[in-house]
C-alpha cells in the first residue's frame, strides 16, 4: 500500500519535529494528541461511572462484555475475530483461543479469553484515542486507563501519520506468529479478497472467491511456505473449530470484516485531514498572526481542497474491488447494521447493504453522519460536501462507477439526512 504524504505535509507539518526531538507531529501544538484531556464516548462514560449516573460493569469477564457493549452502544452482532499475535496481549492470543473485536461507528472494543479489554474511542479533535481496561480491576476505579503505548502500530505510516485503526492481512505461522518475509497487507476496499483476513477467522459464504482467513501457514526451514487456501473457504460457524462458549456468537462475519475494513480506512484519512489542516493554520499564524488563511494559495487552504478530494474518493468507493457474484454473511449483522440507517422519505439509506458487485447499495460512506467527520474544521467539512456535490454531477472517469439511479439515491439521501448542508446542495448548482 502506498501511503501518499503531500510536500506541505511532509515538510512543513512535521518541522518542528527536528527541534523537538523528532515527535509525531500530532503531539505538537494545536494538536498536542497525549497531553490532552480527551472527550471520547468511553471516556465520558467512565466520567459517569464516577458520577453515578450509570453502574460501572461487574461479574465475569463476558458479562463485562455484555455490559460495555450495552453501555457503549456497540452490536454485539459486529463481532470479529483474529488469532494472529498482532496486539498489546500477544500472549494470550492463538489459533484457538482469538481475540475479539466489536465497533461502532464510532468505538471498537476488543476482548481475548483470560486477558483484558483494549478500546478505541473517537474524539472530535483526537481521532481514536487508546484505552486499556484492566481485567484485575473489574468494578474498582482505575479499571479504565488511558494507553498511548498502541500508538506503537496506531500512530505509524501505516495509518497515515496520524492516530488511526487498521485491518492488517498476514501469513501467521502455528502459534500466532506473522510470518513477515512472506509479507503483510493493509485491507481497504481496493484489495484484492485474496489478500484479506490473514490471521482472521471468516465465517459466511463467498462462493468461488478465497482468501487468507481461517488458515495457518507452514514456513518451511530454507525458504518459502504451504498455505492452503482452500481449507478456509465458506465456513458458516465456528462451532467445531474453537471453543465458542468463551465468546457471546460462534461467528466472525465476513460483512462485518468489509465493513470494518471501510470504516477504519476511512476514518484515518478523516483524522489526517482534521490534523493536518489544523496543524497547517496554526503554522500559518505563528509566522504571520494577521495572515489570511482563507486565501486559495495558502498552506491551510491547499490541504483542505486536498483533503476533501481525497475523503470524497473513499467516501463514494473509487476502485472498490469488484464482488461479482457476491458473498452472503450473517443476517443478524446485516439486519442491525442496516437498521442503524438514517432514511430518506422514500426510505433508503447509506447503511444498505448490496454484498454482490459491491459492498453497499448506496456508494457514499455512512460516515458522512460519524463525529469524524462532523467534527472536521469547518472549512474542510463544507469543501469535502461541495467537493462530493461535484463528483454526483461529474462525468469523469473516476467517477464513472457510480450510475445515474444510484446518484439520484446518493443525493436525495443526503440532501434529506445530512445538516448544515452547503448552498450547492440546495440550490442544485
Amino acid at each position: 500500500m502506498t501511503v501518499r504524504i503531500p510536500l506541505l505535509f511532509a515538510g512543513l507539518l512535521l518541522c518542528g519535529q527536528f527541534a523537538r526531538g523528532q515527535r509525531d507531529f500530532f503531539e505538537l501544538a494545536p494538536i498536542s494528541y497525549s497531553d490532552t484531556e480527551s472527550k471520547d464516548g468511553l471516556a465520558l462514560l467512565v466520567a459517569d461511572w464516577a458520577a453515578g449516573r450509570k453502574p460501572q460493569p461487574k461479574g465475569e469477564p463476558l458479562e463485562v462484555l455484555k455490559q460495555l457493549l450495552k453501555q457503549l452502544d456497540i452490536p454485539v452482532e459486529s463481532q470479529v475475530m483474529v488469532y494472529s499475535r498482532t496486539s498489546k496481549q500477544n500472549n494470550r492470543i492463538r489459533y484457538h483461543n482469538p481475540r475479539v473485536i466489536y465497533y461502532s461507528s464510532d468505538t471498537y472494543l476488543g476482548y481475548v479469553p483470560g486477558g483484558s479489554f483494549e478500546a478505541a474511542s473517537t474524539d472530535p479533535e483526537l481521532g481514536p484515542v487508546f484505552y486499556f481496561l484492566d481485567k484485575d480491576r473489574i468494578g474498582k476505579s482505575g479499571f479504565v486507563a488511558r494507553d498511548n503505548s498502541c500508538l506503537q502500530c496506531h500512530g505509524t505510516s501505516r495509518t497515515d501519520l496520524v492516530p488511526g485503526l487498521m485491518v492488517r492481512s498476514v501469513f501467521p505461522d502455528k502459534n500466532g506468529h506473522p510470518i513477515l518475509a512472506e509479507g503483510t497487507y493493509l485491507t481497504t476496499h481496493s484489495s484484492p479478497l485474496k489478500e484479506r483476513w490473514g490471521g482472521w477467522f471468516v465465517t459466511g459464504s463467498h462462493g468461488k472467491f478465497r482468501h487468507m482467513g481461517n488458515t495457518i501457514a507452514t514456513q518451511h526451514d530454507r525458504e518459502g511456505m504451504d498455505f492452503d487456501y482452500e481449507a478456509g473457504a465458506n465456513w458458516e460457524t465456528m462451532e467445531g473449530k474453537i471453543d465458542t462458549s468463551k465468546y457471546l456468537r460462534p461467528k466472525s462475519d465476513i460483512v462485518s470484516l468489509m465493513v470494518l475494513e471501510h470504516q477504519c480506512n476511512t476514518q484515518n484519512i478523516l483524522t489526517k485531514a482534521s490534523m493536518e489542516y489544523r496543524r497547517l493554520v496554526y503554522l500559518q499564524k505563528a509566522i504571520d498572526p494577521e495572515v489570511d488563511v482563507t486565501r486559495p494559495e495558502g498552506m491551510s487552504a491547499r490541504s483542505a481542497r486536498d483533503s476533501a478530494q481525497e475523503i470524497v474518493k473513499t467516501f463514494l468507493f473509487c476502485d472498490e474491488f469488484d464482488l461479482k457474484d457476491g458473498l452472503e454473511g450473517d443476517p443478524a449483522f446485516v439486519e442491525t447494521f442496516e437498521a442503524a440507517g438514517v432514511k430518506n422519505s422514500e426510505g433508503q439509506s447509506l447503511r444498505q447493504l448490496r454484498c454482490y458487485g459491491r459492498l453497499f447499495k448506496n456508494r457514499c460512506s455512512y460516515l458522512i453522519y460519524s463525529k469524524a467527520f462532523e467534527s472536521l474544521p469547518p472549512v474542510v467539512r463544507t469543501q469535502t460536501l461541495e467537493e462530493l456535490w461535484r463528483a454526483l454531477q461529474s462525468e469523469d472517469e473516476e467517477f464513472s462507477h457510480i450510475g445515474g439511479s444510484e446518484r439520484k439515491r446518493i443525493i436525495s439521501i443526503v440532501s434529506e439526512t445530512v445538516k448544515n448542508l452547503p448552498e450547492c446542495w440546495k440550490s442544485g448548482q
